[in-house]
């Protein structure tokens, strides 16, 4: 597998408090990748600086051998990166249809291949159709003209993953996908994310404290601490860390 994201000398700090301390990570094609840490130890502020909602105050983040440092978030979705976010980022105000019909026609916008008007206009037939199938396959086309605003938290979090994915990105980054679920939608979104990672061939890195999803996701492990890396491989390998385990099972009772 060739490297799609790579993470060079990294560093971010707040004016009196330093965050990220020389972070150099590597996201393969293909792989779930999932970045583990006790509260505070940066893992939002790591996906902050790779998505480009914030920039790094030192190193580099490379794309597909490409230097994206300096580029805007919105430059990094064009480029083939989607994030969602710990709490679902949607058009509360449209139907659950309109959420879909818009990423649709974003990303054919962003492709210049956009069929007809507008979609408030007229939403053409191909991109209907398009979001009825994508409906289907999330489960959410019986909720497909109620507001989004309406729906509920495990659904949101179904309907910002199927506006994310409409995008067609190479990479996805999920901050904390389950978070808030019950224990039978956090199933379900493991399922989910695990079939579309296979069916459409995605990458992903995701941060999450939900051990039943860490492990039930993860192809590789990163650990953060105090803004460091201390450990990243194989799931099981890191598991037996000394290292990590003497950070979550010593003076810290549980992942987080």
């Amino acid at each position: 597998m060739s490297n799609l994201l790579e993470v060079r000398g990294v560093n971010f700090a707040y004016p009196s408090l330093k965050v990220l301390t020389d972070i150099n990570l590597t996201i393969k094609e293909g792989e779930s990748h999932v970045i583990i840490g006790p509260n505070g130890a940066g893992k939002t502020t790591l996906f902050k600086v790779l998505s480009g909602e914030m920039f790094a105050k030192g190193g580099q983040v490379f794309y597909e051998g490409q230097d994206v440092s300096a580029l805007d978030a919105w430059q990094r979705v064009h480029r083939g990166i989607g994030r969602t976010f710990q709490m679902a980022r949607l058009f509360v105000e449209q139907t659950v249809l309109d959420n879909v019909i818009m990423a649709l026609e974003s990303r054919e916008r962003i492709k210049k291949t956009a069929h007809g008007c507008w979609w408030r206009l007229s939403p053409a037939k191909e991109i209907v159709e398009e979001a009825h199938v994508r409906l289907a396959e999330y489960g959410l086309l019986k909720r497909v003209d109620d507001l989004a605003a309406n729906l509920s938290h495990g659904d949101k979090k179904r309907l910002e993953l199927l506006l994310t994915l409409a995008l067609r990105p190479k990479l996805i980054m999920l901050d904390k996908p389950t978070a808030g679920m019950a224990p039978e939608d956090r199933r379900a979104a493991i399922e989910t994310i695990n079939r579309l990672r296979q069916s459409e061939g995605l990458t992903l890195l995701l941060t999450e404290h939900d051990m039943e999803v860490v492990f039930g996701l993860a192809t590789r492990l990163t650990v953060l601490n105090h803004g460091e890396i201390i450990a990243s491989g194989d799931p099981e390998e890191v598991r037996r860390d000394p290292t990590v385990r003497r950070i979550y099972f010593g003076k810290v009772a549980a992942y987080a």
